[in-house]
């Protein structure tokens, strides 16, 4: 088994079948599509199991709601591809370039981490699929460095990433999302994973395409309030990672780590939890345990602020966007 496709599956009963469509398109059999339902309230078992009942490439697991990192979970437990690659649910596949992407990888038997582009459309609208899909993809930055290539190449879209099965399991403890984490559990991973592998590569070739919904509540207070809390549990778990795995601070890791503060700092700034005095207290020990093992990373004089006074980071920060408002 070549790709294992891991899709959980919750509340998405007007986007699913377009999604297993899109990947039900190739005619393949060297990929697996495992189903994981959430325990989703709609009719989403029902089609899940219509597409297993359908085609044997597709695997369905039922089980009770648990969150995204359970159902990924799930399906790692069971997956048997070479290769894992997370879809949502309601988003699109273009699987015209797995049999090229399959066909480069069985010659680069060291590549453990592969990345490729992703388009956005409204929902509603076509995702745009183009004949480029047809054509072999061209690979570039096969040959940078790791660390090269990390700095160069940033990834905020989990499913633009290929995951090399045998590295998320080889380790001592396999890898797992962690349950719990309602926003950064994907970040979270694939931090934990960048650390581990060791050659990164980037196709060039749109494979993904993202749906865009409406209704979105991200820039609300409570969200930021719980990106909030789920950040400053990721940042303590990466550390934590990065200790037991005797992981050495490298250039691409410190930008990474600087980006997730930058993240938490800002969620703080909209959620207008810097007139709480915890807040402060929680910023100033996330540094100081990342310094105290010696991981310096937020040695910066925004992070010096934030660490003395998080009320006078966030006057700065908005001053800055007042400024950028009027340019």
């Amino acid at each position: 088994m070549f790709l294992s496709i891991i899709i959980p599956v919750y509340n998405v009963e007007p986007y699913l079948r377009e999604c297993l469509d899109s990947i039900a398109a190739s005619s393949s059999d060297c990929w697996e599509a495992i189903l994981v339902d959430d325990g989703s309230p709609d009719g989403c078992p029902q089609i899940c199991d219509d597409y297993a009942r359908r085609d044997s490439r597709f695997i369905v697991i039922h089980q009770e709601n648990g969150g995204v990192a359970a159902a990924r979970n799930a399906g790692l437990d069971v997956a048997r591809g070479e290769w894992i690659w997370f879809v949502d649910s309601d988003d699109v596949v273009d699987m015209r370039q797995v049999g090229w992407m399959q066909r480069w990888l069985e010659e680069h038997k060291e590549a453990d981490l592969v990345m490729f582009d992703l388009q956005d459309f409204s929902d509603g609208m076509s995702p745009g699929l183009t004949d480029a899909g047809a054509e072999a993809p061209m690979v570039i930055d096969e040959c940078l460095s790791k660390n090269d290539f990390l700095t160069k190449h940033i990834c905020y879209h989990h499913p633009r990433l290929w995951y090399r099965r045998g590295c998320v399991e080889q380790h001592q403890h396999p890898l797992r999302f962690t349950r719990g984490i309602k926003t950064g559990e994907d970040g979270e991973f694939q931090y934990k994973y960048l650390m581990l592998c060791k050659y990164p590569v980037r196709i060039v070739s749109t494979v993904y395409y993202y749906r865009h919904r409406q209704g979105s509540a991200t820039n609300s207070i409570d969200s930021k309030a719980q990106i909030v809390k789920d950040t400053i549990k990721v940042l303590r778990n990466l550390l934590d990672f990065m200790q037991d795995n005797k992981i050495q601070m490298e250039p691409w890791l410190k930008m990474r780590l600087r980006g997730t503060m930058k993240n938490l700092l800002f969620s703080i700034y909209k959620s207008r939890q810097y007139r709480n005095n915890d807040i402060q207290n929680i910023i100033r020990a996330i540094i100081d345990s990342y310094h105290q093992k010696r991981y310096v990373a937020f040695n910066g004089i925004l992070y010096i602020i934030a660490y003395y006074s998080i009320a006078t980071y966030c006057l700065l920060l908005s001053l800055y966007i007042h400024i950028r408002q009027l340019e």
